[in-house]
């Protein structure tokens, strides 16, 4: 998978991805985690206003991918740890920004890994989100994403398709600065309700 993910994803990041990560990164600034980096997607996208940038990603493989690209594009500027994102081994409060870009669909937990994401933030932090949801107010679209999610997970790594992560944002004690609700292009139908957005820790 790790080795496909690019590959899978190439259209729907020409599509809107890129733009929708480059939009909500172009302010981020201070001391940065990204947690689930993946292969590192979102290096391109962070402006030279922050201080440092850890990315983490617990899959080895994923990670050896990140670890290559960081080496040939930005010569070993950036710093990665190879922590899940229900147990990241910061000291709290050591983050004044936290990403979490199309993470929160496959972590075991949604609720432990907000926990810990707040944990590290410093009081008043960000949370920088974009997440594919639960089509809500499309009952046909959710009885679709119901029948595919067993299979879709097997596949995808965890990968679920019914998740309120704007529910859950909230219930962990987050406050939305910013939030839209969009449809993603370029992808299957069931992964298209997408939110985006930034949340204060308060």
């Amino acid at each position: 998978m790790a080795r496909l993910y690019d590959a899978a994803m190439r259209k729907m990041e020409q599509a809107c991805f890129s733009e929708w990560r480059s939009d909500l990164l172009s302010e981020i600034h201070g001391d940065v985690l990204e947690i689930g980096s993946g292969t590192g997607v979102n290096l391109p996208h962070y402006p030279g206003s922050i201080n440092s940038l850890v990315l983490t990603e617990p899959e080895p493989h994923m990670l050896t991918l990140l670890r290559n690209n960081i080496d040939e594009r930005y010569g070993g500027k950036f710093r990665t740890e190879e922590f899940s994102a229900d147990a990241l081994k910061f000291p709290d409060s050591s983050f004044d920004s936290v990403v979490s870009t199309l993470v929160l669909c496959s972590v075991t937990s949604p609720e432990a890994t907000l926990c810990e994401i707040k944990r590290v933030l410093k009081p008043g932090g960000r949370l920088y989100f974009i997440e594919h949801v639960c089509a809500q107010e499309t009952p046909g679209l959710i009885r679709w994403q119901k029948f595919i999610q067993p299979f879709w997970k097997r596949m995808c790594g965890n990968c679920h398709l019914t998740r309120d992560t704007e529910m859950t944002i909230s219930r962990a004690g987050f406050t939305f600065d910013r939030i839209e609700r969009l449809d993603s292009c370029g992808g299957p139908a069931i992964v298209s309700p997408t939110i985006k957005g930034i949340a204060s820790n308060t």
